[in-house]
């Protein structure tokens, strides 16, 4: 699978949520995510956005170091 997946947390109306949104670009902004969270048709206030990669553990290159053999 290509791309990234991205994890945003938010409260909408003193009520925590949250989304994740694949994308092809290597980042996202608070400003993005914000942005994707009203398209998606969120209404009310939206505050403490929060953006984080999520990062799938098989793929080659996130192997913890503790668990590699010499």
């Amino acid at each position: 699978m290509s791309g990234q997946i991205f994890l945003i947390n938010y409260i909408c109306d003193n009520q925590p949520m949250h989304l994740e949104v694949p994308s092809d670009a290597e980042t996202m902004t608070v400003e993005q995510a914000q942005a994707h969270v009203q398209s998606q048709g969120a209404s009310g206030k939206i505050t403490d956005v929060q953006v984080s990669k999520i990062t799938r553990t098989h793929e080659p290159g996130t192997t913890p170091g503790h668990y590699l053999q010499p």
